[in-house]
């Protein structure tokens, strides 16, 4: 599996497929048997200094996640479903400077609504993992019948029946981020999930994670993990909201030194695409699994609150939409990522063509020398000037996808 430590929404076996790549050598394998006819058989390690003229999957991964993240920072919402941890906001206050606010309602005599930092906000919660299955078996076939079995499939008994939740590991890894196995199938029939994945994503991580690694001879068996760890993750809602006071000058020695008084709380959604969140003071019952309503503890309404929630744009159209990026983004990062690198990837001439054009900087105005003329959308381009930043610009401002933050 093409991995880096690097956290990213786009896989990288789906930025590399996006871009043109052969998923057996950008995953570090080689055959003598298959890929005959490919030219282009440059073998990708992790760290560029493992080889000398082309750029490793870490920098690639950095790359991707540097294009997601000045993406969602324009358009105002994650790329696709992600958790936000601990973003504190202010809770509205009344417009006279003098005032504390008492009950918490607006002139509609409604709670009060907090804008949220991302738009598409799904529910209040924190990310959750659990081990659904260590070591499940993984079965290959030769599903397209080209004489390699290059489809692996696994099966495990789940309680759940949301296929956003499955997940698949590297074994013995933890359920570590960096080692999780993407893009994946999964179906969920009579109790069971099936989990369809390709070979090359599986390659031997030992081998892969050598200090001075050789390319991977796809022809040996042994040369592939056989077994997988599958989790379930999702969204806990348990901790959703803190409330913060600060302390009243007449305390008088009552009050601990430079701490905030704190009180949980839930909240619902007044507009999920804006992100206005309706919080309230309440306690999580264990039992029923559900929050109980509660008065606010100091009295007055809280001066700040502390958010931890679940959004990002979903494509339904999609098997899996919590768990994927929609087609829609997907082109944007790759492209705009393959902008931000500083040489050719690889000694495919084909590859560094198609990177070359979205590396180009589009500000150059000589055109005698094919350059462009520099437009205002051009000059206005806060992600840059190059190719692959004006597509993902375009994308940004499409009719009814920017959310202003």
């Amino acid at each position: 599996m093409a991995r880096s430590d690097i956290k990213t929404w786009l896989s990288l076996d789906e930025w590399s497929q996006i871009i043109g790549l052969d998923p057996l050598a950008f995953n570090q394998l080689s055959s003598a048997t298959i890929r005959r006819n490919n030219v282009c058989g440059d073998i990708f390690f992790q760290y560029d200094w493992q080889h000398s003229d082309r750029i490793g999957r870490d920098t690639i991964a950095r790359a991707i996640q540097q294009a997601e993240q000045e993406i969602a920072r324009e358009v105002g919402f994650n790329l696709m479903p992600d958790w936000t941890v601990d973003e504190r906001l202010n809770y509205p206050r009344p417009s006279a400077p003098e005032l504390y606010g008492v009950y918490g309602v607006n002139p509609r005599g409604q709670l009060k609504s907090v804008e949220a930092n991302r738009g598409w906000v799904i529910s209040g919660g924190m990310k959750a993992k659990t081990l659904i299955q260590a070591g499940a078996a993984v079965v290959r076939s030769d599903a397209d019948v080209d004489n390699f079995q290059e489809t692996c499939t696994v099966t495990v008994a789940v309680t759940t029946t949301d296929t956003n939740e499955i997940h698949a590991y590297y074994p013995a890894k933890d359920g570590d981020n960096g080692w999780e196995i993407r893009p994946i199938k999964v179906s969920i029939s009579g109790g069971n999930a099936t989990i369809t994945f390709k070979v090359w994503q599986i390659a031997a991580a030992n081998k892969m994670d050598a200090l001075n690694p050789d390319p991977i001879d796809a022809d040996t068996a042994g040369n592939f993990e056989t077994t997988v760890d599958i989790y379930r993750i999702y969204n806990d809602p348990s901790t959703q909201v803190q409330f913060l006071w600060e302390n009243d000058v007449s305390c008088c020695g009552t009050c601990t030194a430079c701490t905030l008084g704190t009180q949980t709380g839930c909240f619902h959604l007044r507009d999920p695409r804006m992100g206005y969140m309706v919080p309230a003071p309440a306690t999580w019952d264990t039992t029923t699994s559900a929050f109980v309503q509660a008065e606010w503890s100091a009295c007055r309404e809280p001066d700040q609150a502390r958010f931890w929630y679940y959004s990002g744009y979903r494509d339904n159209s999609l098997a899996r939409p919590y768990a994927e990026m929609s087609n829609y983004w997907k082109d944007a990062v790759a492209f705009f990522a393959a902008s931000k690198f500083d040489r050719n990837v690889c000694g495919c001439s084909n590859v560094n063509e198609f990177i070359s054009k979205w590396r180009r900087d589009a500000a150059f105005g000589s055109q005698q020398e094919g350059g462009f003329t520099v437009t205002q959308e051009i000059a206005s381009n806060r992600l840059g000037t190059s190719m692959g930043a004006l597509y993902a610009w375009r994308r940004i401002q499409q009719n009814g996808v920017r959310i202003n933050k």
